[in-house]
């Protein structure tokens, strides 16, 4: 989703009609927010239950922090006609997730919920 997601931001790099900046907006959002969500359902499988509460809350509260500084870079940015550079930040920051998601070592497939960290 992530990789569909900067897909969709590739066209905004040039200027479009506001109904298809619009359009792909909206779909590079959705894509976005409903990873948000898969992380929130699969974060607690990865934790175990005597760090998941923290674990998951940390990383909530940072992802809620970069939800408010967003707005605020590119609002800036397009403010000061640079577009361009807010689209590029957005796709650099989006396939930073997708890269971070591909490098997890973690697969739960048929594996129970652990209470505390083993060591292997």
């Amino acid at each position: 989703m992530f990789v569909v997601a900067s897909i969709l931001l590739i066209p905004l790099l040039t200027n479009q009609i506001e109904a298809t900046t619009t359009a792909l907006l909206f779909g590079a959002r959705a894509l976005v927010s409903a990873t948000f969500i898969v992380a929130c359902i699969y974060a607690p499988e990865v934790y175990p239950t005597s760090i998941r509460g923290t674990a998951v809350g940390l990383t909530t509260a940072i992802g809620r922090i970069g939800g408010m500084i967003c707005p605020l870079v590119a609002v800036a940015l397009v403010a000061k006609c640079q577009q361009t550079y807010a689209v590029i930040l957005f796709q650099l920051v989006i396939l930073g997730c997708a890269l971070s998601v591909v490098l997890s070592p973690f697969e739960t497939k048929g594996k129970n919920l652990v209470d505390v960290f083993e060591d292997e």
